[in-house]
């Protein structure tokens, strides 16, 4: 077993925990983390690309969860009896946040628009894919397609910009 690489076994498995971590923690930034991989030459990109997509599927998939099976915690459950029985005055910037959301979240719950949103979103990062895991959630989008999307999305983005550096790293050095 001369060409088994330990290396890049512990590299995809490091790279799946920072993932998940900066899934969640947005300060903990995904591709910061490849770029400096790849200019330290640490890992292969690939390795390294592939353990950040499943890591960040990971915990997308938990926001995800979390706000599918949030609202039958007993605290969410108080708080929205709380806020109905006691609304706050809405002023108008935040009349058009929820008007925005409210958009956003109709069009991904749409069969239509939905799965292109989020794989959009795991590509290009626009719209966030923290925020829309979120209103995915909240729809009925079926977890495994969201799942697929994600990872596909979130792995094609990674190899990218890990071989993206990668090859400027072997450009320079």
């Amino acid at each position: 077993m001369s060409g088994f690489a330990w290396a890049d076994v512990l590299a995809l498995l490091t790279s799946i925990g920072f993932g998940t971590l900066s899934a969640v923690v947005p300060i903990a930034n995904a591709e910061t983390y490849v770029i400096a991989s790849q200019v330290s030459a640490v890992a292969g990109p690939v390795p390294i690309a592939i353990g950040v997509g499943i890591g960040q599927t990971i915990g997308k998939l938990l926001l995800f969860l979390g706000v599918r099976r949030g609202k039958e915690f007993a605290i969410v459950r108080r708080r929205r009896e709380q806020r109905q029985l006691q609304p706050k005055p809405v002023g108008p910037a935040r009349a058009k946040f929820r008007a925005i959301v409210a958009k956003l979240l109709d069009l991904v719950g749409q069969k239509r628009w939905g799965l292109p949103i989020v794989g959009i979103a795991a590509v290009v990062g626009i719209p966030p894919l923290y925020a829309v895991a979120l209103l995915a959630g909240a729809t009925t989008m079926r977890t495994i397609l969201f799942t697929l999307v994600v990872l596909l999305g979130r792995t094609t983005r990674f190899i990218l910009v890990a071989l993206g550096i990668s090859g400027l790293h072997d450009w320079f050095i």
